[in-house]
Order: C-alpha cells, then structure tokens, then sequence
C-alpha cells in the first residue's frame, strides 16, 4: 500500500518536473493573480459594501466573491499546467444544477433581501400591510423581514413574498386618509347631523384642516341615512386619531340629541295570526 502511494507521487512529481518551465511560470503568475484578485476583491467589497448593504450581507457577498476567485484561479491554473478537466467540470456542473434546484428557496429570498435593501422600499420602523398582516418592521435580515403586528405578535415574513405578494407601505406617505361611516335616523335633520359631525372634526387636533375634511350623506341604509365621514390624519398617529374621532363624533351628536339608530327589522307573516288569551 506505502508503494503504491509512493509510485503515485514519484508519477506526479515526475510529470511536473517535466512540464516546460514556460507552463509552470504561467501557472505561477495565474496563481499569483488569482490570490490578489481575490483578496482585493473581499476587502473591496467589505469596504464599499456597508455603504449600501448591511453588515452580514456585505460580509457573505465578500466571502462568496473572495472563494469563487480561488475557484476560478485553481482552475486556470490547472488548465496552465496542461491538467484534463473536462470530466471534472460536467460533473460539478451536473452537481451544482442540483444543488441550485435544491436551494432555490433559499436564493429567492437572498436575492429578494438584496431587491428590498437596494430599492430602499422598507426600512426598520415602517408601518407595512402585507399577506393580512399589518405592523411595524423590526428587522431585515437576508433571508426574512420580521413584523411586530399591533397586537404585539412578531412575524417573519420570507423576502420573496415581499417582493412577490402585494405588500402596502403606509410610512411612505406623511398622511393617510381615515374613513367611517355614522347612521342617522329618518326622521332627524340631515343638514344638523353634517354640521354637527363638522364642527366635531375641527376640535380634533389630529384632524389636518389641509386636506379638508369631507362629510356627506352617501346612501339610505336599512335602519338609517348613512353620512360618510374622511378626514386626513398624519400617519403616524392614524390608530389613535381613529379612536379619537369616532369617539367624539359619537358624543357631539348624543349632545345635539340626533339619534344613532339601532338595526330595524320587518317581518311579515304570509297568513293572519290569531291571538287568544287563556280563558280564566
């Protein structure tokens, strides 16, 4: 067994020592520029990189750049020195498309936390809605973005839906409109309920006066006339302006005596009812 490596060695030795020192001083130089291509590539990349990515995707973004270089430096190399490879590279070929099948989960959201972090499109603190979950973003990570919801409960939510579902970003807007609906009874004053609902809205701090607000009677409900009310609210306060302006227009029209009607219901009967008492 100890010969049979030694002849292998003796062989291996033999067949460089008699390479033309032309290939061997190529294959020194590829490797030499090889080895300081791809250092200078990671410390590029670690350089520039944090100015755009964060810290643990500029750090994986350089070690893939810096051993894909030696891959490449080891291969020219081989190639220099008159080394066969063509069985080797179908087969790591062959490999790799089945290990890129296998992993494509994992690089769509890679590549999708590049899309988010390049694009700009979310940042830590963002009120987002997305896949019926609506909350604050508390990290980005390569693969995934965590969500706090508003009843406190954190998400993880994978980069490739983000990118791939429809996702809204309320941050990006200073403002967003509020919108309910109020329900008068038939027999109260229109004209008073709007009035009333106004002057509410302009006691409202949270309720900007530019975008106007904007009250009106937009149908004829079951039990009611229906007034939609809208107002513009800064976004960052939209959950407690829509608590403070319910609240206040349901008071100001208990003062002005409007009533708020309950649901009505008719029902008629196909065929008289009778109705008798008990007899004593």
């Amino acid at each position: 067994m100890n010969g049979s490596s030694s002849d292998s060695i003796s062989g291996l030795t033999g067949t460089l020592m008699n390479l033309p020192v032309e290939k061997v001083a190529l294959a020194l130089v590829i490797l030499a520029l090889g080895l300081l291509a791809s250092v200078t590539a990671r410390r590029a990349i670690e350089r520039f990189g944090s100015r755009v990515f964060p810290r643990d995707i500029t750090h994986l973004l350089a070690r893939s750049t810096y051993y894909m270089v030696l891959f490449l430096t080891v291969v020219a190399t081989l190639q220099a020195l008159g080394v066969e490879l063509t069985a080797l590279l179908v087969a790591g070929g062959f490999a790799g498309l089945v290990l890129s099948l296998a992993l494509q989960p994992l690089f769509s959201n890679f590549f999708s936390g590049l899309y988010l972090y390049g694009e700009k499109s979310l940042v830590i603190g963002d009120l987002i809605s997305i896949g019926g979950f609506i909350g604050r973003v508390v990290e980005i990570s390569t693969m995934s973005t965590r969500v706090r919801t508003l009843d406190g409960e954190v998400v993880r939510i994978p980069n490739s839906r983000i990118i791939n579902d429809y996702m809204v970003n309320y941050s990006k807007s200073a403002v967003r409109r509020l919108t309910f609906k109020a329900s008068i009874a038939y027999r109260e004053d229109i004209g008073k309920a709007i009035n009333t609902i106004s002057s509410a809205l302009e006691s409202i701090y949270l309720v900007l006066k530019d975008p106007s607000p904007e009250v009106y009677a937009s149908e004829l409900g079951d039990s009611g006339v229906i007034i939609d009310v809208k107002v513009w609210v800064p976004t960052d306060y939209w959950y407690q302006a829509s608590m403070q302006v319910i609240k206040t227009v349901r008071e100001a029209l208990a003062r002005e005596g409007i009533e708020i009607p309950f649901t009505q219901v008719d029902v008629w009967f196909r065929t008289p009812l009778e109705v008798g008492g008990r007899e004593g």
